[in-house]
């Protein structure tokens, strides 16, 4: 399908990928493709009010066929499959199992700009239905969705394609202490994130225009409470989606080391660093058996880190918008709706808070002098 947009020229750069490979038909999903096509329409013409203009014209989402039409962004929306459930054409023969890894054609970020120079962008089904699903919300679009495609046109801004490399590391413990330590080290090397910050910051832009205004405005609420309500729509995507990525991406192995699994909310100082030398001494000193973690992703962040600090980038903005003109049949609702959003903000965000308090303390630790101090 092909819809117009407002589009302009974009600043030039050295584009570092090429064409992308034909997705086959069968594995596009055509159910999503009105969702995907009014969140990038609506992104790029709020970018183009912010100065931001971008280098196309149009959007073709699931084409059949190469487009070859000037300045078309490409956007498919892909249905994930295992390595073995799918045919020698690419469709899928059965559906995703915890016992086995996804295939190259899934998308395992959510979204990503997968071509430059050709402006393609592809989506994982999963990730759509995730992030665009408003259930019983009929005529109002999910900020997360807006979020998540107004970040990869940010990309396209930059001239980058999509580096996400996945979050999981892997340890065999019977390796030397220098090279598991090497291993460590490398996870926890600090990569400039600015490319992503810009990206954040553009989408944060794009989202503080478009949520107070339909379709993504709710109208029971004031547009303080609608952005409110927004945020935490955004918080609970980003629960889901890590819910589901992280399941995907530890299949077919054991469960992650159980120092990365919360138990307490908000998590005192004292255990986090408690919990990130057990791990650090466990790798350190075990000679048996092999150890999984979420590593940190250092060129493209996991999808729902960067939700959860967009939410919180939009909350402060959320309060200085006006509180008023709700439908006054709903108004205690809207107002138990602002009073309590901040509160549901917190919970959510708690078991991303964590994890990245103790990836910190891990790099702090193996970064030190003596990573093995205290261990028995």
């Amino acid at each position: 399908m092909k819809t117009t947009i407002f589009g302009g020229l974009l600043m030039a750069g050295v584009a570092t990928s090429q064409s992308a490979e034909l997705v086959p038909e069968c594995r596009m999903n055509n159910d999503l493709t009105d969702k995907v096509s009014r969140a990038l329409n609506a992104a790029a013409k709020a970018y183009a009010v912010i100065g931001k203009p971008l280098l196309f014209d149009k959007v073709s989402v699931n084409p059949t066929t190469v487009v070859t039409e000037p300045r078309t962004l490409t956007a498919y929306v892909v249905t994930d499959a295992t390595m073995d459930g799918v045919t020698q054409e690419g469709c899928v023969k059965s559906p995703v199992r915890k016992d086995e890894q996804l295939d190259d054609l899934s998308v395992r970020g959510g979204c990503v700009v997968v071509a430059v120079n050709n402006m393609e962008i592809r989506c994982s089904a999963d990730a759509v239905k995730i992030f665009g699903d408003l259930s019983q919300r009929s005529g109002r679009d999910h900020p997360a969705l807006l979020y998540v495609l107004a970040h990869e046109l940010g990309h396209l801004l930059q001239r980058r394609i999509g580096e996400y490399a996945g979050r999981v590391e892997h340890i065999d413990l019977k390796n030397d202490t220098a090279i598991k330590l090497s291993i460590l080290r490398d996870s926890c090397d600090p990569v400039s994130t600015k490319h992503e910050e810009e990206a954040d910051a553009m989408a944060v832009k794009v989202l503080t225009r478009l949520l107070p205004l339909p379709p993504y405005r709710e109208p029971i609420f004031s547009e303080q409470g609608s952005v409110y309500w927004s945020v935490d729509q955004l918080s609970l995507a980003a629960n889901s989606w890590q819910e589901t990525a992280l399941a995907r991406e530890f299949i077919s192995q054991p469960t992650p080391h159980p120092s990365f699994v919360p138990t307490e909310f908000p998590t005192p100082k004292s255990k986090v660093e408690r919990n990130a030398k057990r791990f650090v001494c466990d790798v350190l000193t075990r000679k048996k058996g092999t150890v999984l973690y979420p590593g940190k992703s250092a060129t493209h962040p996991p999808l729902e880190q960067r939700i959860r600090k967009v939410a919180e980038a939009l909350r402060p903005i959320a309060a200085t918008l006006p509180n008023s003109g709700s439908d006054q049949q709903f108004r205690s609702v809207a107002v138990l709706q602002e009073q309590v959003s901040p509160i549901l903000n917190t919970i959510y965000r708690e078991t991303g808070a964590y994890l990245e308090a103790v990836q910190a303390n891990i790099c702090s630790r193996i970064n030190g002098d003596m990573p093995t101090k205290g261990c028995r």
